[in-house]
């Protein structure tokens, strides 16, 4: 019998990484493949953008949003794909989702739904740089390591 594969996503804003339970006794390992780093966010200008009313000759200022926010989600969106791809290959059978809240939010948005049907569990806190013997008592309510 084929043993359940659970992959565990750890993320911050700026590094993502895979751990992964091969069954029960199995405990932790790292993916050595399955790493990303973020792109550094790129700035706008520091000019406001200027947008032209079409009732008249009132301009006002346009709202250029937040390179950060959108760096952070160009950045889910690529750990997204990459884990659609896995699960297409049947690489894991669930998913455990590890970040702080404001990345777990944006990751959420990213991934498809076949992907968000095989989550098993999210802990909303970064546990990125956590040794992986401490790793493990986290996750021990959410996957039999």
């Amino acid at each position: 019998m084929k043993p359940i594969v659970t992959w565990v996503v750890l993320a911050d804003a700026r590094n993502a990484s895979v751990v992964v339970n091969r069954g029960p006794g199995k405990g932790l390992a790292v993916l050595e493949d399955k790493a990303w780093s973020a792109k550094p966010a790129t700035g706008f200008s520091s000019e406001a953008g200027v947008g032209h009313s079409s009732a008249g000759p009132g301009i006002s200022a346009v709202d250029q949003g937040d390179p950060q926010e959108y760096a952070d989600q160009v950045f889910a969106k690529e750990i997204a794909r990459d884990l659609e791809v896995s699960l297409a290959r049947k690489d894991f059978d669930r998913l455990v989702m590890v970040s702080g809240p404001h990345m777990l939010g944006v990751m959420r948005k990213a991934l498809t739904p076949p992907v968000r049907g095989v989550i098993v569990g999210e802990i909303s806190k970064d546990l990125s740089n956590v040794p992986l013997d401490s790793l493990q008592r986290h996750l021990d309510d959410i996957i039999a390591t």
